[in-house]
């Protein structure tokens, strides 16, 4: 029982320690009526009378029965300096590192349920009638205040953001933002060649890097707001057990479409922090198999020195591409010589954001992936997708941060300023 006490902010200070308070615990269980003012104080984790009393003076002109009979009754008027004072439990402003305290909680968290369970109640039970009249319920509704100011202050920024993206973002930021309520993830599942992942480490932290950099760049140019901004994801993918680095472009990317295939049939799982809390929770055994809810489905991407060549080496954005695999693409019973596609394009890096998602995301029943790739070829660039319109594949541009097509024409002007007041 000695370890709940590791957490309380007198044994954190070194005002107390656990095997003092264990002592004592023991001692009056049976008989707290009995027990002293000044351990009543130790067991609810107060500062002595004095620091209390100075906290409180300095905190609000009400004494300390009318502090905790208005925030038991009326905590939507305290001030903020009041709700910290009984979020702090009278200690004020304290200076130690705060992640000691929460070292000491996941301490406890590593006791099973019913072992950790049982003593608190037993604490609980112990120190309830310590409290002031009001104090308890103080306590909680000051908790319970902080949550609901936070959530205010969060509705508040995402009525902000959205007024920000109507105002500049895309157009179809709107309906994104409709869609998923600026909740859920955004993005691509990705694959990156076995050859590849084997490359020196730094080559591949240098590359993401120089990809976040331009998707820095991509985020600024369609307006995407901080929230939605934030859901962006790109999911890396395991590759299948079976493949071999040794096979064609072609086939590699036939056992991919395979293994993207199997983890779609599976329901859409959480973003792997989530998962990982559930499994910390005991809420599940493993990590699920399948693709996290809110990314494309019909298309998947695909990283390899080329096109990682296409970043290292560009002079520009519009030089760097990677490819976007067809999902749905049969390599047996097609006949590229028909007209050339076989299942994957080229994709300018900075339209993943932009044109590309949209064309996947609602224009996939009128644009197929062949007719992507089709436009694609015909961007005298480096014959990656741009755009479904010509006037904006053969667009010129001049903007050293920003790709062919990314903003919008009124736009100009605002991305180059962004730019010449980060140099």
């Amino acid at each position: 029982m000695e370890h709940l006490f590791l957490p309380f902010i007198r044994v954190i200070l070194n005002l107390d320690d656990p095997a003092r308070l264990l002592a004592t615990f023991q001692e009056f269980e049976s008989n707290p009526s009995a027990i002293s003012a000044e351990d009543r104080v130790r067991f609810l984790d107060f500062p002595d009378f004095s620091t209390q009393e100075a906290n409180i003076s300095a905190a609000t002109t009400l004494s300390k029965e009318e502090l905790l009979k208005k925030a038991a009754q009326s905590p939507g008027g305290l001030t903020s300096s009041e709700i910290e004072l009984l979020h702090s439990r009278y200690w004020g402003r304290i200076s130690f590192p705060e992640d000691i305290r929460f070292d000491c909680f996941d301490n406890l968290t590593l006791v099973s349920d019913e072992h950790c369970s049982q003593p608190l109640e037993r604490l609980e039970r112990f120190r309830s009638s310590f409290y002031a009249e009001f104090e308890a319920d103080a306590f909680k509704t000051a908790e319970a205040e902080i949550s609901r100011r936070e959530d205010e202050i969060r509705e508040a920024e995402d009525r902000a953001d959205l007024a920000q993206i109507l105002e500049h973002g895309h157009p179809w930021l709107r309906q994104l933002w409709q869609e998923d309520e600026g909740k859920k993830p955004w993005g691509y599942a990705i694959f990156q060649s076995p050859q590849w992942k084997l490359e020196d480490p730094e080559r591949q932290e240098l590359y993401e890097q120089k990809q976040s950099n331009l998707f820095h760049w991509a985020h600024l140019a369609i307006g995407s707001g901080t929230k939605i901004r934030s859901r962006w994801y790109l999911e890396g993918l395991d590759l299948p057990s079976r493949i071999d680095s040794g096979e064609s472009f072609v086939l590699t990317l036939n056992q991919l479409r395979k293994q993207f295939n199997h983890l779609r049939s599976q329901p859409p799982k959480k973003q792997a922090p989530f998962l990982f809390m559930d499994m910390a929770e005991g809420k599940i055994d493993a990590i699920p198999e399948g693709i996290t809810g809110g990314l494309l489905r019909n298309v998947f991407l695909y990283l390899d020195h080329s096109a990682a060549a296409s970043v290292f080496d560009s002079r520009g954005p519009d030089d760097a591409w990677i490819w976007a695999v067809d999902q749905d693409y049969d390599l047996e019973s097609r006949d590229p010589s028909s007209s050339g596609y076989r299942g994957y394009l080229r994709v300018r890096l900075q339209q993943l954001l932009n044109h590309f998602y949209v064309a996947r995301r609602w224009h996939a029943g009128e644009w197929s992936m062949e007719d992507l790739w089709k436009a694609a070829q015909k961007d005298p660039h480096n014959a990656s997708f741009v755009s479904m319109r010509d006037e904006e594949i053969f667009a010129q541009n001049l903007n050293r941060e920003v790709a062919t097509a990314m903003k919008r024409s009124e736009d100009k002007t605002s991305i180059r300023t962004v730019r010449l007041n980060t140099c």
